[in-house]
């Protein structure tokens, strides 16, 4: 088997519904050195049977050890087993765009210097309905803007060197913001960038006060765990105070039991051109139902 130069990491529980189209769209890639690994965490539904029928000979099944043991602990254990020079990371039940991995491995190897690349990315929900844009910043400095808030760098959008990621593994007690935290314990010695173009869809279909209240908490703790002088205070304030007032707005989206272009004032419109590239590539692989074929 050829050596992959990337490997898409994927951790997996109780996607029963949403993980063969994830799947899809990697298959679709226009770039074809590549691996999957897809790591079972302790699924009860359906999902396990479904990866159990894969047939193609790049995508790897990590199903040890069994049980739920969260995400930071699932993507660590793949950065160790991925055999890619990069590492891109995707959630089971978002859609990369067909040219995604082509274009990501392009700048990556036309600019070294770069850490660690994202994407714009539309947000959806249920049966492809668009309801915005997440929020992207394009260069080292507009994403490290605002640390206090967060880092504008869709997770399930990045890649990077498979050493970098192993240089900065996932915090298993920073639940809910395990992606912001290594952003905030690495932006200062490490360089971030992202393309402006849409190369995924990222799902969203409820919003979790509770969930992402955890992840506020945790992300402010980190915050305050780094006060060592007035800067680092003052970010830790700043930080207090924008994630309590979110807090306070998701609490609010919740009651209302919807998910739309209003929920995040972050979110960005998404246009006729988005939108319309967005259904071309979710009607081509919502209709693909075909059993995944050896490679």
């Amino acid at each position: 088997m050829e050596q992959p130069l990337v490997t898409v990491v994927m951790s997996a529980c109780n996607v029963s519904a949403t993980v063969g189209l994830a799947l899809r769209s990697v298959l679709a890639q226009t770039y074809q050195n590549w691996e999957l690994l897809v790591a079972d965490d302790g699924s009860t539904d359906r999902t396990r049977e479904i990866l159990s029928h894969i047939q193609d000979s790049r995508i790897r099944l990590i199903q040890e050890p069994l049980g739920n043991m969260g995400l930071p602990f699932r993507l660590n254990q793949c950065m160790r087993l991925a055999r890619g020079h990069y590492v891109a990371r995707m959630d089971a039940d978002d859609v990369a765009y067909p040219q995604r991995l082509e274009r990501q491995v392009r700048f990556l190897q036309e600019h070294p210097d770069i850490d660690l690349l994202g994407t714009g990315a539309v947000i959806f929900k249920g049966a492809g309905e668009v309801v915005g844009c997440y929020p992207t910043a394009c260069t080292h400095e507009a994403i490290c803007q605002r640390p206090w808030w967060g880092f504008p760098l869709a997770h399930p959008t990045w890649m990077g060197t498979r050493t970098w990621f192993l240089s900065h593994p996932y915090s298993e007690v920073d639940t809910r913001c395990e992606d912001q935290v290594v952003l905030l314990q690495s932006f200062s010695h490490s360089r971030f960038a992202a393309l402006e173009e849409v190369l995924l869809g990222y799902r969203m279909n409820e919003i979790s006060a509770r969930k992402l209240g955890r992840g506020r908490l945790n992300y402010c703790r980190r915050l305050l765990a780094r006060v060592n002088d007035l800067p680092s205070l003052s970010w830790a304030l700043m930080g207090l105070g924008v994630h309590g007032a979110a807090l306070a707005r998701d609490v609010v989206l919740q009651l209302g039991r919807r998910v739309g272009s209003g929920s995040r004032r972050s979110w960005s419109f998404a246009g006729e051109a988005e939108r319309e590239q967005w259904q071309s590539i979710w009607n081509r692989l919502a209709v693909e139902r075909s059993v995944l074929t050896q490679a």
